[in-house]
């Protein structure tokens, strides 16, 4: 599939040639959040201009995904450009031995990258990448860290004595850099605050900003200001508190987006928006928070569109067609080499991810990868065209799926398997996952029920006692 845009205005960013001043980089990641809850997906429980905004500037991939339906291992495969099942970060770095936890030491990530390019370099939010000093962010290659290290966090904060950093993980504490602050209001306020500050930094280098917003992930808790914006037909208190934090999210990304305009640093900044995997909308779920995926199947933690296939939009007014779609599947992998491209550095050869701006601009014809992978316990999932082959866990049934091949073409809610129709296909494709697979490596440590329920991949040192994550 092409992109979509006015022939006029497309054919005017064909031919002109991604050259310049480096751009500042802004990549924000929500937490959660539903497919089907955005305007812009078809979402009227409450309006979300800014973010639908943000999509209608830029481009929107509807064919998005990330690399595990699930928090950390999903973000170190952004972070690094890299299959996360390559090094070993296959689940969430919930309890063990912290020496192990989180993303390899031996791991580059997109700061360490832009930062060697002559950027400035921030993370605000979540971090879920390990705890020790060693993991932390400014061991990462960011500059600068405001947020948290753990997988969730709450809203409503109230300042209050907390202990020094490696002394507790709890979901009240946030850092400055390796410091932890007394802090008072709500998370996404806050994280605002800090971003916009970032972003009024020395223009003397581009920056490059992490914006990890918690929300929409539990805890539910509504903001007073948001009560009556919440439409009174939803009664179910989790729903209400989802769409409390959908409202926040909406109206932070409007104070980012609205900087950039009022600061000229609108077509100076290429923004990439996307979610960390799908809504967890399944009742009983641990994180369950009530996101719609409509009209994916499944949610988060499952190899099913509804986990991995996720809102995804990318925006450099001037430089990107505004109003346009791509059809093509795209990953949270292609992040980094695209921001790289953009930065005028060529893309390393170790990098899964693909340079999206030839894609983006209409000048590249053919799709940005032959194929995509996924591993997360003992599900698995190869997409080739419009062709996926997947093997997903039914948490209800406590069974895998075995190998379902959907077309998704005309079948986004996999709904109709093909296996039966097409063994030939089926035998391809799992022949090529396995190939792919073949460069993985076991995980470095063990994932819950929710994300090994069998524990076939379970490789991990015998656990420390537990803290509080």
């Amino acid at each position: 599939m092409k992109v979509t845009a006015p022939l006029l205005v497309l054919l005017g960013f064909i031919f002109a040639p991604i050259v310049g001043a480096r751009p500042n980089v802004l990549v924000i990641m929500v937490d959660d959040l539903g497919y089907a809850d955005l305007g812009v997906h078809g979402g009227r429980e409450v309006r979300t201009p800014n973010i639908d905004a943000l999509a209608a500037g830029g481009v929107r991939c509807t064919s998005g995904y990330v690399t595990a339906p699930y928090c950390s291992p999903s973000r170190a495969g952004l972070l690094t450009g890299r299959y996360q099942t390559r090094f070993g970060h296959e689940f969430n770095p919930h309890v063990g031995d912290e020496a192990v936890l989180g993303l390899p030491l031996d791991e580059r990530t997109i700061a360490d990258r832009l930062k060697s390019a002559g950027y400035a370099t921030a993370v605000i939010g979540k971090w879920h990448q390990g705890f020790t000093k060693d993991r932390h962010p400014q061991s990462r290659g960011f500059d600068e860290f405001f947020g948290f290290l753990v997988g969730a966090h709450n809203y409503l904060l109230h300042a209050k004595a907390a202990p020094k950093f490696g002394t507790a993980h709890s979901h009240d504490l946030i850092y400055r850099g390796r410091e932890v602050q007394k802090l008072e209001g709500h998370a996404t306020d806050l994280f605002t605050d800090e971003a916009i500050r970032f972003m009024r930094r020395d223009p003397a280098k581009p920056w490059f900003l992490y914006l990890a917003y918690n929300a929409v992930h539990t805890p539910l808790e509504i903001a007073e200001r948001w009560r009556e914006r919440l439409p009174s037909s939803v009664t179910d208190p989790a729903r209400r508190g989802y769409l409390a934090l959908l409202l926040g999210l909406d109206e932070a990304i409007g104070r980012v987006t609205a900087h950039l305009r009022a600061t000229g640093q609108e077509k100076e900044t290429l923004v990439f928006f996307l979610s960390d995997n799908g809504g967890a909308g399944r009742k009983g779920f641990f994180a369950y928070n009530t996101g719609l995926n409509t009209p994916l199947r499944g949610d988060k933690g499952q190899m099913l569109e509804g986990g991995i296939r996720v809102p995804f939009f990318v925006s450099w007014p001037g430089r990107l067609p505004a109003g346009a779609t791509f059809g093509h599947p795209v990953s949270a992998l292609d992040v980094l080499p695209t921001a790289l491209a953009a930065a005028g550095r060529s893309r390393p050869e170790e990098l899964d991810g693909a340079d999206l701006l030839p894609f983006l601009t209409g000048s590249g014809k053919q799709a940005p990868h032959a194929a995509l992978f996924w591993r997360f316990g003992p599900q698995r999932a190869v997409r080739r065209g419009n062709w996926k082959l997947v093997d997903w866990r039914d948490f209800e049934a406590k069974t895998n799926s075995g190998w379902q091949l959907f077309d998704l073409a005309g079948d986004i809610g996999e709904t109709t398997d093909l296996a039966g129709r097409h063994p030939e296909i089926v035998a391809a494709l799992s022949a090529e996952w396995s190939r792919w697979n073949a460069s993985n490596r076991e995980p470095l440590w063990s994932g819950t029920p929710n994300e090994d329920p069998v524990g076939e991949r379970a490789r991990a040192p015998t656990p420390k006692k537990a803290k509080n994550r």
